[in-house]
């Protein structure tokens, strides 16, 4: 399928590199403080913070069908009797509130050009848990709710709102995964 306008909110991730190398699009445009022009294809453009160039981002896409892809994945590995309440809140910032933001000023264009995609990604490992990730659990489950209330809200306008839950796959996170967990995970 041939996109026409793909938004990567955290663009600079690992998955989300190679996923720019394999979407077909018109115009991808990425949001990423760590990602580097030199390695995005010649369709693409690159905004370290969306907020800032918010109005020259929504000149871009106007009267486009936009795919907008939320790989926010922040977390600090703690165990909940060491957790501190602003490790908390930083990962739901990063993994829920950031998104929701985003989410919202995107659909406002998306409602406008009565044609939009959601797109959240999530991970099997939170939505699962385990030991050390509590943070990054609760906000990877409220995800789910703000991509469900989305969809509700805005399926009227053509705005899908979808969210895949990744597992483990060859990433720099998988590498620091411990081989014990590896194992009892089959890897």
């Amino acid at each position: 399928m041939f996109l026409d306008t793909v938004i990567i909110f955290g663009a600079g991730s690992s998955i989300a590199k190679k996923l720019i190398k394999k979407i077909k699009c018109s115009q991808i445009i990425c949001i990423s403080k760590h990602l580097k022009k030199k390695e995005l294809p010649k369709n693409s453009k690159l905004f370290d913070d969306f907020h800032l160039h918010k109005t020259e981002i929504k000149k871009l896409i106007k009267r486009k069908k936009i795919t907008a892809l939320f790989l926010n994945n922040f977390t600090v590995d703690n165990l909940i009797l060491k957790k501190k309440k602003s490790e908390l809140q930083k990962e739901i910032n990063e993994n829920i509130i950031n998104v929701f933001e985003y989410s919202k000023e995107i659909s406002e264009i998306m409602i406008e050009n009565n044609f939009g995609r959601l797109i959240y990604f999530s991970s099997s490992r939170g939505l699962n848990s385990d030991i050390g990730i509590s943070g990054y659990s609760i906000s990877k489950n409220g995800l789910l709710g703000l991509m469900k209330s989305f969809s509700k809200e805005f399926s009227r306008f053509n705005i899908t709102s979808n969210c895949i839950s990744l597992g483990f796959f060859d990433s720099p996170l998988f590498h620091k995964i411990d081989k014990s967990l590896k194992k009892k995970n089959a890897f």
